[in-house]
């Protein structure tokens, strides 16, 4: 049985004054053209807490370390950083773990399986 892959997961925190312009969906298909992956396989999360410092914006992302994408991890983060000013955010910060494959397992429940039409 195939391994599903390995996602990429990318967790937007901020605080209620500080909230996106924009919704999950739309953060998640510009990191699927990023990243390169298929639709289905970036998790995006907007977490709103209470307080935070420094940054209004802090993004943390966790995503496997194939060699193209540790090659790239700068323009990766510059590109994000980019976009997220393009929407009015002209402050934040951005964090990436880029990890070995190995070292992930996931599963999805109650949904289509990844690449089905469904």
């Amino acid at each position: 049985r195939p391994r599903p892959p390995n996602m990429p997961l990318v967790e937007l925190f901020t605080t209620p004054e500080d909230l996106p312009n924009f919704r999950s969906a739309e953060l998640e298909e510009f990191m699927i053209t990023l990243f390169g992956v298929e639709k289905g396989v970036v998790q995006v999360n907007i977490i709103v807490v209470h307080d935070m410092a420094p940054a209004p914006i802090y993004v943390s992302i966790r995503a496997k370390g194939t060699p193209e994408r540790t090659k790239k991890a700068g323009d990766l983060l510059t590109a994000l950083s980019e976009w997220l000013a393009a929407k009015g955010h002209a402050k934040g910060k951005i964090r990436m773990e880029l990890y070995e494959p190995s070292l992930q397992h996931n599963k999805a429940w109650g949904v289509a399986p990844l690449g089905s039409k469904l």
